[in-house]
């Protein structure tokens, strides 16, 4: 994705970056240094189809799963009053640096028994020296190391006699002698200064997952431990005194909350123990298959009543001249930023820590991007897919396509396909007032993600209301087009349906699944 040239965005430009934006006196631009390293339209629009997936799927279990490298940053915030949950060896309430889980289940992994890490941990060998830095909140004592960082693998599949090292990736069964308790926090004021990393950015894997953290924000490109995650919560935190950050929102088999200094912002309500291993209570064959599905209930996203991100404040690698190749050959459609330039990879460190010191008070009136994607992804998904499909008539084609296009065109006079395709283009975008950067940047993916659909489908209006003369399906085929009184009026040749059903199917890929 190398590029020669870059269209940056100038302070001014923001006032005209398209003509169907309407311009109110606030607007402001958010990144008023400017430099060729910087976020531009032209790049916007080109990772249209990536930024729109990122906006949808955001806190999305869902889509944050089939997007699993994630390239944006939100900030975030949870009301006062909420309730989260966190699994430990200790019945006394954390005092540091710990993970917190929006779900039951999800908590009670770590609460079960002692032969598991807390949310976010990793295999042996990983903790970091203890000791206090100076500067960092304190964070209590680290997990111990022959304990809490093992992993849990359901069932407890190795034999109880078996020396663990001779199995790295699989866990001793549960010790008996140490049931955990299942802490409850409760939030008494708004936690309004949080970082969300979208994608799966709490996976300890080398395939991109962890990139926003350890090169972005760790300035770590050459961190080959993934699995050290405790260090990369300790240094988050770091960052987060810098910054003014509470804490870190990140997605794995569940959503999970870094909070840098659980003395800050939380009431401690109870920590109930847990039964042990070989006690009739704890027996529950069912619970992995329960924990699935408590971070299912959220493939369509946390309540917003739980936790909220600024849309308008998202700070994208999309919006940059980065580049993004993926160095592994086999998987060139997960993006990543480790052979990205290091003067821009600054950029945006920068414009992240910019954002995330803004005036929390003027983040407010953001624009709903998610509900405007939203609204594009359950117009066209469903029947997008069902077009390019092999089960598809061009009856039912016909059909779709004078349904979803029929509201953008005046049949009074002859038909402007022009007009009618802006009008498609800009139906879900005309009442969109962009005010920061970000808005603008993203505005602009929406619009040509949103463009590149309605232009596919006018061409595929063409084809099917164009006569043939030759290689047609013929007149009483039910792949034919239908005219008044249903009757078969006019014929789409072979090479143009495939032609059709090709168009159709890269068009679909613009926009991923709703999920289920």
């Amino acid at each position: 994705m190398a590029r020669s040239h870059w269209h940056i965005l100038p302070p001014l430009l923001c006032l005209s970056l398209s003509a169907q934006a309407q311009v109110r006196p606030e607007q402001a631009p958010l990144f008023p240094s400017i430099d060729s390293y910087g976020p531009s339209i032209e790049i916007a629009r080109e990772n249209g189809p990536q930024i729109f997936n990122a906006l949808h799927s955001s806190l999305r279990q869902w889509g944050s799963s089939l997007k699993h490298n994630g390239m944006s940053y939100f900030p975030a915030s949870i009301p006062a009053d909420t309730i989260l949950y966190h699994g430990a060896r200790a019945q006394d309430p954390v005092k540091g640096m710990e993970w917190l889980a929006f779900e039951i289940e999800h908590a009670e992994l770590f609460a079960r028994s002692m032969g598991v890490r807390p949310p976010g941990g990793g295999p042996p060998g990983g903790r970091p020296p203890g000791g206090r830095r100076p500067g960092v909140p304190e964070r209590g004592t680290p997990p111990d190391e022959e304990v809490s960082e093992w992993r849990l693998v359901p069932p407890y599949d190795v034999d109880i006699n078996q020396d663990a090292s001779e199995s790295p990736h699989r866990v001793p069964p549960p010790n008996k002698e140490m049931p955990g308790y299942l802490h409850e926090y409760r939030t008494k004021r708004e936690l309004s200064c949080l970082l969300y990393l979208d994608g799966m950015s709490a996976g300890k894997t080398s395939m991109g997952t962890l990139d926003t953290q350890d090169v972005v924000l760790r300035n770590n490109t050459n961190s080959t431990t993934p699995w050290d995650d405790y260090q990369r919560a300790r240094d988050l935190c770091d960052l987060g005194v810098e910054w003014g950050l509470e804490g870190f929102i990140r997605m794995e088999g569940g959503f999970e909350l870094i909070l840098c200094n659980f003395t800050d912002g939380l009431d401690f309500l109870s920590a109930r123990k847990r039964p042990k291993y070989d006690q009739p209570e704890a027996y529950n064959e069912m619970f992995q298959l329960e924990y699935s599905r408590g971070i299912a209930a959220r493939f369509q996203g946390l309540p917003a009543s739980r936790l909220t991100i600024d849309r308008s404040s998202m700070v994208s690698a999309f919006f940059y001249p980065l580049n993004l190749t993926n160095p592994d050959e086999l998987r060139p459609e997960l993006p990543r930023l480790v052979s990205s330039e290091s003067e821009v990879i600054a950029r945006l460190r920068s414009d992240l820590r910019q954002v995330m010191s803004a005036d929390k008070s003027l983040q407010r009136n953001n624009i709903d991007w998610q509900g405007v994607v939203d609204l594009i992804v359950t117009r066209y998904s469903d029947r997008l897919q069902f077009m390019a499909s092999q089960k598809a008539t061009q009856r039912g084609i016909q059909s779709e396509i004078n349904l979803l296009l029929s509201n953008f065109i005046d049949y009074n006079s002859t038909v402007d396909v022009r007009t009618a395709k802006k009008i498609c283009a800009m139906h879900y975008l005309q009442s969109i007032y962009p005010k920061t950067t970000q808005d603008y940047l993203i505005y602009e993916a929406v619009l040509s993600v949103s463009r590149e659909i309605c232009n596919t489908l006018f061409e595929v209006r063409d084809i099917i209301l164009q006569p043939e003369d030759s290689g047609s399906f013929g007149a009483d085929n039910p792949k034919s087009p239908i005219g008044a009184h249903g009757s078969s009026v006019v014929n789409v040749n072979t090479k143009k349906y495939a032609f059709l059903l090709s168009g159709l199917g890269e068009v679909r890929k613009i926009i991923i699944s709703p999920g289920v």
